[in-house]
């Protein structure tokens, strides 16, 4: 648990005026990072600002490491009310909201910042306040930690068909099992907290993350090749029992919600640098070999997966949902041009 972060300066520039009690709610967040995480860091600049920001009316423990069980179990935990946060990732939520399930689309955003764009848009946030009415836990905030690439041990990857035959791990999520296949690759489900045992042993020759996960994780120990191919996009999301938020009152709900996109957007400026600058080149140096596709290259990973996958979420979610979702992309992209035009 973390101690109190409130600091006299912070409070004095929000504003708000610390309270001389007990705080009056408590948070107990969890997520499954290691302290050293920018997912932790970011959680630690939530904790600091709801402290603060609510006058000591909120405190927050944060509890890192998995210490209470996996990604899934605290999202239950959370759900249920035995904890009030947890983290949420794009190959978790589904299971709780089925319509989560487009966030592990491949080749479906061209960058972070087009996937925090479409984030903010009225499609999700109908969507996110669906998920809290029928789920039970809404979604304050989200971080992109990064697109997730391949590795392996194999050879490398330079297009689609050379996954031909690899046994490649994937989390538990249909999506990833569905284009691994469409790429003609061996798709493995491996739990999280048994991949790098899995890797050393050759139980499986490859895996896919983002870059910074790679480094983080020291997998450059058991993996030789790299491919930056940014197949699919990693959404770290910060979860609250609905129940407790609407407990809240309305300038507290203010204050959590602003505190949580105050994290998330911690975590996503430090692994954009990591993905675009500092993991790749010290990925290199470890000695993993680094290939960049060329966009020709790189379409035939995207093209390959194309028509598998819409037929996929067609089948989950229905031809109505998968129209709608591609069409706000498309708006989204089109938007974004005029602006610059």
């Amino acid at each position: 648990m973390i101690k109190r972060l409130a600091l006299t300066a912070a409070i004095g520039a929000l504003g708000f005026v610390p309270a001389a009690d007990a705080a009056d709610f408590t948070i107990r967040a969890s997520h499954a990072e290691s302290t050293e995480s920018p997912l932790h860091k970011g959680w630690l600049v939530f904790a600091a600002y709801v402290e603060a920001a609510s006058g000591g009316q909120i405190e927050v423990e944060v509890l890192p490491a998995g210490q209470l069980g996996s990604i899934h179990d605290t999202l239950e935990q959370a759900q249920l009310g035995a904890i009030e946060v947890a983290q949420g990732d794009e190959a978790n939520l589904d299971p709780f909201f089925a319509p989560m399930l487009f966030l592990s689309t491949p080749y479906l955003f061209s960058d972070g910042d087009e996937a925090l764009e479409f984030l903010r848009r009225p499609f999700f946030q109908e969507l996110s306040e669906r998920m809290a009415a029928e789920s039970g836990l809404r979604l304050l905030a989200a971080a992109p930690y990064g697109f997730r690439s391949f590795t392996n041990n194999v050879r490398p990857l330079k297009t689609a068909a050379d996954l031909e035959g690899i046994r490649m791990r994937v989390p538990p999520s249909p999506m990833s099992l569905a284009m691994v296949e469409a790429m003609g690759g061996s798709p493995t489900p491996v739990p999280w907290e048994e991949l790098y045992g899995a890797l050393q042993q050759g139980v499986v020759d490859g895996q896919e993350n983002p870059v910074g996960i790679v480094f983080d994780y020291t997998f450059y120990q058991v993996q030789k090749y790299l491919t930056v191919d940014n197949h699919q996009l990693g959404l770290n999301t910060i979860m609250i029992n609905e129940d407790f938020f609407q407990s809240l009152p309305p300038e507290l709900r203010q204050v959590v919600v602003a505190g949580a996109q105050e994290g998330a957007m911690t975590e996503f400026g430090e692994r954009n640098y990591q993905a675009r600058v500092s993991a790749v080149e010290a990925l290199r140096a470890e000695g993993m070999e680094v290939y960049l596709p060329s966009a020709e290259e790189r379409a035939t990973f995207r093209d390959a997966t194309i028509e598998p996958i819409r037929a996929y979420l067609t089948g989950e979610l229905g031809a109505e949902f998968v129209d709608a979702l591609y069409a706000e992309v498309e708006a989204l992209r089109a938007e974004r041009l005029a602006r610059v035009e």
